[in-house]
């Protein structure tokens, strides 16, 4: 029978007992929703006709409405109207933490697409660690600021709802990447199907395990929307196997260094473990000679596949620290990012929502062609 707990060392609890206070992990299930307000208004028409309108003043295209099935991840736009261009923008990308270095490569995206477009200015602006309060209040500050968008990666589902609705209400638009706020005034979320890159990487491990045993899964900070997707979707994918039991859920909060300790704890700790899900890379941007246990695990016939596919996640598996990857493009959250702010501002068309990027699987077989690549193009890919 699948069991999925919430551990810290020497402490476990069903997640079902576990109140929010013991940072249970906790399911948010929502449907998307856009409030109607002064400047963006979304109207939908039984599920299936999805129709965005836009008001900024200035310019205007139109174009027929279609119909969609409900889990489109695009919608179709019936009337958008725009201020008239600008000669310069500056748009803000917020992410969950500067202590993060996951988040650099989405900036870097960003960076060359602002110098691709040649008109754009891209702040980096964010809390020094995984605190939604702290993102509130930058959120207000680049309002009183005045810059002409902002991309957030949001630390927790709902806390920042009335930031992002000020911001909007004030006539910045605002997206979110990676980790959504679907009930707030964002306009779009950049990112990955989380839930379904969670169910691949269960498939991976299930397929790898035939014979079922203990898993551990190592995620970032409770409440983030994309980790508990992840973490959803990963227990999705590994219940066609009920002789796979996740006996740990063990908590990062988005340190580097602790998820090294927490890795090398769990496997020194848990004699019977046989698999360990990673929700995201954080253990592979430190030294991989930290983890002596990860890789005799691995050696010894254990299966370990992880979420991202940067520098330190290929050289993971290069060096047998991981077996797999479920990978994607930081770099091309800040790409499209940049692109679809400049888009709905100065091009007067509505992006999309979601604006998924794919999916890709690394293993043996293919990972010289992705250490190539990152070699290439510093992970621009």
């Amino acid at each position: 029978m699948l069991r999925r707990r919430l551990t810290f060392f020497g402490v476990e609890n069903d997640t079902e007992e576990i109140p929010l206070g013991d940072l249970a992990l906790w399911s948010h299930k929502k449907e998307k929703e856009m409030k109607s307000h002064n400047l963006w208004k979304r109207v939908s028409a039984a599920g299936a006709t999805l129709t965005l309108t836009i008001v900024l003043g200035g310019c205007a295209t139109t174009a027929e409405p279609e119909i969609s099935a409900p889990n489109t991840t695009s919608s179709s736009v019936e009337t958008v109207q725009c201020e008239t261009a600008k000669d310069s923008y500056t748009f803000a990308f917020v992410p969950k933490a500067l202590n993060n270095p996951v988040f650099e490569i989405t900036r870097q995206g960003a960076v060359d697409k602002a110098e691709e477009l040649g008109n754009v200015t891209v702040e980096w602006v964010g809390p020094a660690t995984t605190d939604a309060a702290a993102q509130s209040q930058i959120i207000d500050d680049l309002v009183t600021r005045g810059v002409d968008g902002i991309v957030i990666s949001a630390n927790e589902e709902t806390a920042l709802n009335p930031s992002i609705g000020r911001a909007v209400d004030a006539g910045i638009p605002v997206f979110t990447w990676d980790s959504d706020a679907p009930a707030s005034k964002r306009l779009t979320n950049i990112g990955i199907d989380q839930e379904a890159a969670g169910k691949v990487a269960g498939e991976l491990l299930a397929a790898a395990l035939p014979d079922g045993g203990e898993v551990a899964v190592l995620t970032g900070t409770p409440g983030s929307l994309n980790l508990e997707q992840r973490l959803e979707g990963f227990e999705a994918g590994i219940a066609s196997n009920p002789a796979l039991e996740i006996i740990a859920v063990d908590p990062n909060f988005d340190d580097v260094q602790r998820a090294v300790e927490i890795v090398e704890q769990r496997i020194n700790a848990s004699p019977d473990l046989v698999g360990y899900y990673f929700v995201g890379m954080w253990p592979f941007f430190a030294d991989l000679a930290s983890m002596p246990n990860l890789k005799q695990f691995v050696a010894d016939g254990g299966y370990v596949n992880s979420l991202d596919s940067l520098e330190g996640a290929l050289n993971a598996v290069d060096q047998g620290y991981a077996n797999e990857l479920v990978g994607y493009s930081w770099w091309g959250f800040g790409q499209t990012g940049v692109q679809a702010m400049y888009d709905l501002l100065n091009n007067c068309e509505a992006p999309a929502d979601p604006i998924y990027t794919e999916l890709f699987v690394i293993d043996g077989s293919n990972i010289a062609e992705y250490l190539t690549k990152q070699e290439e193009t510093g992970g621009a890919f």
